[in-house]
């Protein structure tokens, strides 16, 4: 049995609920509080916001090239490695520098979602911002993000109990 793939609704709707989350958290969190790390990896939900950002950045781009079509970007960095690099590209940022690059890269991908991507072309697959050897459609990259930010949001939520 086939998996219903996501609508671009579906889609909109996933970006809709990441950005209440990023909204709860931080109108419930003090700047320190989100400074603070409290992970064994010594991350904080800024690193966190940070690290969302890395990876939407690079998903928009592979649209925008996409559908525009334009060469694909490369390949960027993964896993461990890249999150790291990432982490300290990022070190120098302010907090609010960290929350306007998420609430703009957010931004422009659920405009680039809205405006570039309906449901046939959420089908198309091309190549993921993060590994030359796998093609998905775009819908599923997208969905991907979506799922990737609601993951950390929750792990923040589970520590500093934002939701409550």
């Amino acid at each position: 049995m086939a998996t219903q793939l996501p609508t671009q609704q579906d889609i909109l709707d996933s970006l809709q609920d990441d950005h209440e989350c990023y909204l709860k958290l931080i109108n419930r969190l003090n700047d320190e509080e989100q400074q603070t790390p409290f992970t064994p990896e010594g991350w904080s939900v800024k690193d966190f916001l940070s690290h969302m950002s890395y990876y939407k950045a690079a998903t928009r781009m592979l649209i925008v090239a996409y559908t525009h079509d334009q060469p694909l970007p490369p390949v960027m960095l993964s896993g461990d490695e890249g999150n790291e690099e990432a982490r300290e590209m990022d070190k120098g940022l302010s907090l609010p520098q960290v929350r306007n690059y998420w609430e703009e890269t957010h931004m422009h991908l659920t405009h680039v979602v809205a405006d570039e991507l309906d449901d046939e072309t959420l089908k198309e697959e091309v190549r993921t911002p993060w590994d030359e050897d796998i093609t998905e459609p775009l819908c599923t990259i997208v969905a991907s993000i979506c799922e990737h930010d609601a993951e950390h949001f929750e792990l923040i939520d589970q520590y500093f109990e934002v939701g409550k």
